[in-house]
C-alpha cells in the first residue's frame, strides 16, 4: 500500500460472481483519493480507479472481472475504516523511511515533587500591564492570573485558591480581598485567564504548592516517595506512583525520565543530560508490551511500536474546503510588523496571533485552522489558497512558524480545495532517533506589546505517547489531573477553552482529533488566529452547528462528529445516520459513520439494510458500509452484498481472503492454516518464505485494524480520553 497525502493505492482480494454461483477470485490494484476524518475513524475513498486485475486461476477472465468491478464501484466513492487501512499501511511501510527532524534536546529544568504542586509558567520575566480602574498590574505573558500591587506584592489564582508572596519569597494561601477579586474580574473580562483547575474543574480540596517558572520546566509529581517496582525481564525498576515514565537502572543507579518523547538521565542530585535513543541501556528494548509502562516502547528506537508511531505521523487529516465560503480575518497589535525567516527569503508577522508569511509585497499567506489562505496585503482580504510557495516548506525548525510546514494543499477544483495536515501541525515530530517527540525543543521568544503572543512550548504539560493494539498511535497530556495544571494550546486544538471539549483537557488522544470537524457552520469567518500560550479566544465557537449545504445538524460531543467540509459524520454506540437529501437512513448496534454529501455510511457491529426499489440488500456481523443514495452496500469482515433484481453479487471479504504478493489469492482457515484458490477451488497451501510471512503480517494487521475500529465504536469514536491503555502508564481512562 502507498499513501501519499490524499492519494492512496493498494491491492485487494476480490470475489465476483452471480448469486448462488461460485465466485471468481482475483487480485485488484486500486487507487483513490483518501479524505481522512480521524475523529470518526473514517476514510472517504473517492475517484476510485481499478488499475489492474489478476485472476490467477482463470487469466482469460481478468478483463471481464475488471469491467464488472468497475461497473459496481459506487460512483461517489465509498467509506472505509481508518484503523484497518492504517494498520495495513504500517505493515507495507516497514522498510520505508519517514522524514526526520533535527529537534532541540536541551534538558529543561526538571523538578520532582512528592506532594500536590501546580506549575505556573511565565513566558520569560513577567510583563506587567495596568488593570484598568484598579491599583493592580497584571502579568500578560502567562495564562495564569498573576497580579501585582503598588508594594510589589504578587497575587496568584490557581487550582481554585488565592496565593500571595513578595518578590523571591514563598507562595502561601490567603483570602482574597474585595479589591483583589474586583481586579481579577476586570482582568478576566479583558483577557480570560486559565484557572489551572484539576481535571474535575472544581477547586482542589487542599491548596497545592506552587512551582513558579520563567524558563522551560517540567514538573514530575510522585504520590509520595518513589515506589520502585521491578520491570520483568530487565535490570530496570520503574517508579510506579507517577504519571511520568521514570526508571532506575539498577546497575548504575542512574535515573531516566521520559519527557515529551525525549529521554533524560541523571545520577541522584546530578545534572540532567539528554540521552540519544541508541545510548539507552539495552534493557529498555526488552520491556514487555504488557508492562504497565509499555507506552515507553514508542520512544525506544528500533521497537515495532516506535516504527508504527513513526509511520502514523505521515497519515494526514484531510478536508475539502469551499473556495467561495471559507475565509479568515487577521488582526495585528498595531500596524503589521514582519521579521525575516532565517534561511529563506520569506518573512513572518510578529505582532499577530495568526501565522502570516510574506513572500513578496503582493503575496501573503496565512494558516487558520489547518487551511492555507492567500492575500495581496497583510490585511487581506483572505481567500482559500490554491497554491503556496515551495519555499514555505523550507522554513527551518528553529523558526516559530515551523509547524505550518505540515499543512498541505493536495488538489484544487473550480469550487473546492483539498487540504490536510499531519501531526507535525500539532507539534508531533519524528526525531533523528526515529522516535516521535512532542515539540521542537526551541523556546521561541514571544511578542509582547499591548498584548502577548506566545509560541508552542515543548515542556510543562506531561506530554507523552502510547501505542496499543486497541487504540493505535496516541498522543496527549497527563498533567495535574488531581490538583490542576495548564493545558497546552497548540493551534489545532486550543480554542475549546481549558480542555472543556477534550474530556476536560486530560489524557486526550489528539491523534484521533479532527480539527476540520470543529469549524462551526463550515462557512464561518474567523476573526482571530491561534495563541499557543493564552488560548482564550473563540471559546464560544460552536460546539454544535448546522451545515446549510445539506441541512445536516451535528453536535460536537464525544458521541458524535461532523466534518462540514467533507460531510463526514459519526454517531456512537447505538448510532444512526441520516442523509437529509434523500431521507434514507441506517441504524446499527455499535455505531455508525457516514458522509452526508455522498450518502456513504459504515455501521457495526450487527446491521442489516436494503433498498426495495433497487433490490439491493446486505447483512454483516462486524460491520457494513454503503451508500444511502444509490442503495449499494459493501461489507467488511464476513458478509454479502447482493442485488435481488439482477441476481448479481460482489464482495470484498475482508475477514478471510488475502492478496498474496505472488499474485495468488489465499484464504485463512479457522484452524489458522491457509488455502489457495486454484482452478479446482480452494486447496490447502503452505506458503513459505516471504509470501508466508507477508500473509501472516496481513492477517495480524487486519486483526489489529478491526480491533481498533471496534474500540473506536465502543468509545464513541471521538478520541475521548486516551483510555484503554490500561497497562500503558502515563495515560488512563
Amino acid at each position: 500500500m502507498k499513501w501519499d497525502g490524499d492519494q492512496l493505492s493498494a491491492r485487494a482480494a476480490i470475489a465476483v460472481g452471480s448469486k448462488g454461483g461460485n465466485p471468481t477470485y482475483g487480485v485488484a490494484r486500486l487507487s483513490a483519493q483518501a479524505d481522512v476524518d480521524k475523529a470518526s475513524g473514517l476514510v472517504q475513498l473517492s475517484h476510485i480507479k481499478v488499475d489492474s486485475v489478476e485472476v490467477p486461476t482463470s487469466p482469460d477472465q481478468a478483463g471481464a472481472v475488471l469491467d464488472t468491478l468497475v461497473s459496481r464501484l459506487p460512483p461517489k466513492g465509498l467509506t472505509a475504516s481508518l484503523d484497518v487501512l492504517q494498520a495495513s499501511y504500517a505493515l507495507s511501510q516497514q522498510g520505508g523511511r519517514v522524514p526526520r527532524v533535527a529537534v532541540l534536546n536541551t534538558p529543561p529544568r526538571i523538578v520532582f515533587a512528592t506532594t500536590p504542586t501546580v506549575l505556573v509558567s511565565v513566558d520569560g520575566e513577567p510583563a506587567w500591564r495596568a488593570v484598568s480602574g484598579t491599583h493592580y498590574q497584571r502579568a500578560i505573558n502567562t495564562r495564569a492570573l498573576l497580579l501585582r500591587d503598588r508594594e510589589d506584592v504578587l497575587y496568584l489564582k490557581a487550582a481554585g485558591h488565592w496565593y500571595t508572596r513578595r518578590e523571591d519569597a514563598t507562595w502561601h494561601v490567603q483570602t482574597a480581598s474585595h479589591d483583589l477579586v474586583n481586579a481579577a474580574n476586570i482582568a478576566n473580562a479583558s483577557m480570560p485567564y486559565d484557572p489551572l483547575l484539576p481535571g474535575s474543574r472544581k477547586p482542589a480540596s487542599t491548596a497545592p504548592a506552587i512551582l513558579f517558572a520563567t524558563e522551560p520546566t517540567e514538573l514530575v509529581i510522585t504520590h509520595g516517595p518513589f515506589r520502585l517496582v521491578a520491570v520483568a525481564g530487565t535490570r530496570l525498576q520503574t517508579v510506579a506512583n507517577t504519571e511520568h515514565a521514570v526508571f532506575v537502572d539498577t546497575d548504575t543507579r542512574e535515573i531516566y525520565v521520559l519527557i515529551s518523547g525525549r529521554w533524560f538521565s541523571a545520577v541522584s542530585g546530578g545534572a540532567w543530560q539528554y540521552v540519544p535513543g541508541e545510548k539507552l541501556p539495552a534493557d529498555f528494548a526488552k520491556i514487555s508490551p504488557s508492562d504497565p509502562k509499555a507506552n515507553v516502547l514508542v520512544s525506544i528506537p528500533g521497537t515495532p511500536q516506535a516504527r508504527e508511531a513513526e509511520i502514523a505521523t505521515t497519515v494526514p487529516q484531510t478536508a475539502t474546503v469551499s473556495r467561495a465560503k471559507a475565509t479568515t480575518i487577521v488582526r495585528y497589535d498595531g500596524e503589521p510588523r514582519f521579521a525575516p525567516i532565517a534561511g529563506t527569503s520569506l518573512s513572518y508577522a510578529v505582532n499577530t496571533a495568526t501565522p502570516v508569511v510574506q513572500a513578496s509585497d503582493r503575496h501573503y499567506y496565512c494558516v487558520t485552522n489547518g487551511v492555507w489562505f492567500s492575500g495581496a496585503t497583510p490585511m487581506g482580504p483572505w481567500l482559500v489558497a490554491t497554491t503556496v510557495p515551495d519555499e514555505i516548506y523550507a522554513i527551518p525548525v528553529s523558526s516559530p512558524l515551523y509547524y505550518v510546514t505540515y499543512v498541505r494543499i493536495y488538489s484544487v477544483t473550480a469550487d473546492t480545495v483539498v487540504v490536510g495536515y499531519t501531526p507535525g501541525y500539532q507539534g508531533v515530530y519524528v526525531s533523528l532517533d526515529g522516535t516521535v517527540v512532542f515539540g521542537t525543543g526551541y523556546a521561541y521568544p514571544p511578542y509582547i506589546g499591548s498584548v502577548w503572543f506566545g509560541y508552542p512550548a515543548t515542556y510543562g504539560y506531561g506530554a507523552g505517547f502510547a501505542l496499543g493494539d486497541e487504540q493505535g498511535f496516541s498522543y496527549g497530556f497527563a498533567a495535574g489531573e488531581d490538583w490542576g495544571a495548564a493545558w497546552p494550546y497548540w493551534e489545532p486544538y486550543w480554542w475549546w477553552g481549558y480542555g472543556y471539549y477534550w474530556g476536560y483537557g486530560y489524557y486526550v488522544n489528539l491523534n484521533q482529533a479532527n480539527f476540520y470537524g470543529r469549524w462551526g457552520q463550515g462557512t464561518v469567518t474567523y476573526a482571530e488566529g491561534w495563541n499557543a500560550w493564552t488560548g482564550t479566544e473563540w471559546r464560544a465557537a460552536a460546539v454544535q452547528g448546522y451545515n446549510p449545504a445539506t441541512g445536516a445538524h451535528y453536535q460536537g460531543s464525544r458521541g458524535a462528529a461532523f466534518n462540514p467540509y467533507s460531510g463526514s459524520f459519526a454517531a456512537g454506540r447505538q448510532g444512526s445516520v441520516v442523509n437529509p437529501l434523500t431521507g434514507q437512513a441506517v441504524a446499527g448496534r455499535g455505531g455508525a459513520v457516514g458522509n452526508a454529501y455522498t450518502g456513504d455510511y459504515a455501521a457495526g457491529r450487527q446491521i442489516v439494510g436494503s433498498n426495495p426499489e433497487s433490490g439491493r440488500a446486505a447483512a454483516a456481523e462486524i460491520g457494513i458500509s454503503g451508500n444511502t443514495q444509490s442503495g449499494e452496500r459493501t461489507v467488511t469482515s464476513k458478509g454479502v452484498a447482493v442485488n435481488t433484481n439482477t441476481g448479481n453479487a460482489i464482495a470484498w471479504n475482508n475477514g478471510d481472503v488475502y492478496a498474496g504478493h505472488d499474485g495468488n489469492v489465499y484464504q485463512r482457515t479457522p484452524d489458522g492454516g491457509w488455502q489457495m484458490q486454484t482452478p479446482k477451488g480452494w486447496e490447502p497451501a503452505q506458503p513459505g518464505g516471504d509470501i508466508g510471512r507477508n500473509l501472516a503480517d496481513q492477517n495480524r494487521a487486519r486483526a489489529i485494524g478491526q480491533q481498533r475500529s471496534g474500540q473506536w465504536r465502543q468509545t464513541g469514536g471521538m478520541g475521548g480520553r486516551v483510555g484503554g491503555m490500561g497497562r500503558m502508564g502515563g495515560f488512563r481512562r
